[in-house]
């Protein structure tokens, strides 16, 4: 299969693809290679160092809860001890939260150094790891200290995907699901009956893994810096980022949050778009086969309601929402009243 590649307005580049071809990318890129990965991934650290030739290496302890600038700080401060200079390319190994993290370091140490990104999760190698948004937490909303900053080579490595256990596969579950809705068409079709390894064979899914990458290349290409349709590609983010703020990050994995936000989303657009109902039964049969909740957990409206209003799609004249008229057909809708919010979210917790 050939590889998938952005080109930005920039004339940033990112080849984005699976195989060996990757690693040669990253071999290939002139001055020193340092790799920064998930302290949890020891076992790969060695190998994936060689293949990329790395000089230097760091493991930092990665999960949402420590996604934050005081992380980065420690990140900055390696780098400084290990001599990285502006010719020196930053190596991502690890999960959605991991190439988010070290993407940012590497946005912003001497003001911007290339990176490279070897995603180890189903959720890092459909989203987070592709069109260049990097990022931290704060304590008041996910990824809101950020910046566009494309890779130039993502590798996407099948090996990690064997080795994945079931609570990761679900964790990116929310991605692909998102994706086949607003781009309809044969992904959207592909989901029915789909099962996760290992009752379902891990080479279905590397078709899937691809068509969900091609489907935000092809965004981000139309729309680098999310100001027009790379929004569609926040489908169920709205609601779901509230939630793991809300709920504490890491109660809920992000594709079971942006799962039950995707849901909120479906319901708003048949009140509100005309959508078929039969659309939120099809990704209610979907999400149970998966093992992803349906059923939102207890939580105060008010404050999940006064973290929606900081969201990143908020702006000065309220929120935007993405909606759908259709799978395929997404739709930006904004100012949606809180009251009818607030009657879904009642629903979604059986009320």
């Amino acid at each position: 299969m050939d590889p998938l590649v952005i080109e930005s307005r920039r004339h940033d580049r990112s080849w984005v693809g699976f195989g060996e071809t990757g690693y040669q990318r990253i071999r290939s890129s002139g001055g020193r290679r340092v790799l920064i990965a998930d302290a949890r991934l020891q076992a790969w650290v060695g190998p994936v160092a060689e293949r990329v030739d790395a000089d230097a290496v760091y493991s930092v302890d990665v999960d949402e809860s420590t996604k934050s600038l005081a992380t980065v700080g420690r990140l900055y401060e390696w780098m400084g001890a290990a001599g990285v200079t502006r010719d020196t390319t930053v190596v991502a190994l690890g999960g959605g939260v991991t190439t988010d993290m070290v993407g940012f370091a590497a946005a912003t140490y001497q003001r911007g150094l290339r990176w490279c990104a070897v995603p180890t999760s189903l959720l890092a190698q459909v989203d987070a790891a592709i069109g260049g948004k990097t990022g931290v937490n704060t304590p008041w909303g996910k990824n809101l200290v950020g910046a566009f900053h494309l890779p130039e080579v993502v590798v996407l490595d099948e090996a990690f995907l064997a080795t994945l256990p079931q609570r990761e596969w679900l964790a990116g579950l929310g991605e692909v699901l998102k994706s086949g809705l607003i781009r309809g068409g044969a992904l959207y079709e592909r989901l029915d009956g789909l099962r996760l390894p290992p009752e379902g064979p891990l080479e279905a899914w590397r078709d899937i893994i691809f068509e969900t990458a091609a489907i935000k290349i092809d965004i981000v290409n139309q729309d680098l810096y999310e100001t027009g349709s790379r929004m569609f590609l926040n489908f169920g983010h709205t609601i779901g980022h509230a939630l793991e703020n809300v709920l504490g990050y890491g109660v809920l994995s992000h594709g079971e949050a942006v799962g039950l936000g995707s849901l909120a989303a479906l319901e708003l657009s048949r009140k509100l778009c005309g959508l078929s109902p039969a659309v939120e039964v099809r990704v209610r049969q979907w999400m149970s086969l998966w093992g992803l909740p349906t059923v939102m957990p207890p939580v105060d409206f008010d404050l999940l309601w006064s973290r929606l209003r900081q969201d990143k799609k908020a702006r000065s004249d309220g929120l935007t929402w993405v909606l759908l008229e259709a799978p395929g057909a997404p739709r930006l809708v904004s100012n949606i009243d809180q009251n009818v919010v607030r009657g879904v979210i009642s629903h979604l917790q059986g009320g």
